[in-house]
């Protein structure tokens, strides 16, 4: 269990030996050890859904969205349904459509089978850090990821689509680093499917490692974190954020007296 920043560390600069120079590292931070990884699509009570359904469900929701936005997103079904063929495998394996938009509406609250990851160990660390203030607060957990060196695909082969950063996903995406992990299996068409059974199926080699961050050192943590400039306005970028960060100024100035 990790109680410093220089254990914290250590763990991840094991983590990256254990991997070798040549392989990807991601991050991610959930402020409670007991909760696994899921999507917002998953929390929402959805784990299979074939894609085109869930493309032409969030397609018509673009003439609700674009009046308040300035970067309009396009409708793009038709009366023959949306434009992308989810039941040819090799259109589906290579990309995936919208995915700016997919990111939009993550960020908003929306549920979207994107699960949320960091280039950035710190800034996982303060997402399993930030309830630092809360009474019932849990001890919390970031995880390690690496994906397979080699691949196998086809027919039912859950596999993790990675979307990298060079997505116009606004300032938010930008500021936590953002990279997303997208569950998808083929079984005669493309559909989205929970992250717990990439992990289950065992059918390439993807690498996930756990730190469990002890809730008695959360405030520490995230003093030290607000020193290197990760902070609540930092990571969200909006006036409420600012608000907040203030708030959790004050708040770490009296956890670390010992007055709360």
């Amino acid at each position: 269990m990790v109680e410093t920043i220089r254990d914290y560390r250590e763990e991840i600069l094991k983590f990256k030996c254990e991997l070798g120079n040549e392989r990807v590292a991601l991050f991610r931070g959930q402020s409670n050890c007991g909760w696994e990884i899921k999507s917002s699509l998953e929390r929402h009570g959805i784990e299979v859904i074939a894609c085109e359904k869930y493309y032409r469900i969030i397609d018509r929701y673009k003439p609700l969205i674009n009046p308040l936005i300035e970067n309009r997103y396009e409708r793009k079904s038709t009366s023959r349904g949306y434009p992308f063929d989810f039941k040819e495998y090799d259109q589906g394996s290579w990309e995936l459509p919208e995915m700016e938009y997919l990111a939009y509406l993550r960020h908003h609250g929306f549920p979207t089978p994107l699960v949320d990851f960091s280039n950035s160990c710190f800034i996982a660390l303060f997402f399993a850090c930030e309830d630092f203030n809360q009474g019932d607060k849990k001890d919390g957990k970031t995880f390690l990821y690496s994906p397979p060196q080699f691949t196998i695909g086809g027919n039912n082969v859950p596999g993790l689509r990675k979307i990298g950063r060079y997505v116009e996903a606004g300032k938010r995406h930008f500021a936590q680093q953002s990279q997303y992990l997208i569950p998808t299996e083929y079984d005669s068409e493309w559909k989205f499917i929970t992250f717990r059974k990439v992990f289950e199926s065992k059918s390439n080699e993807h690498v996930l490692r756990e730190i469990t961050i002890s809730k008695d050192v959360k405030a520490k943590l995230m003093k030290e974190l607000s020193e290197m400039n990760i902070n609540r306005y930092t990571m969200y970028l909006n006036e409420d954020a600012l608000i907040k960060s203030l708030a959790d100024e004050w708040a770490l100035e009296n956890a670390l007296l010992g007055k709360t």
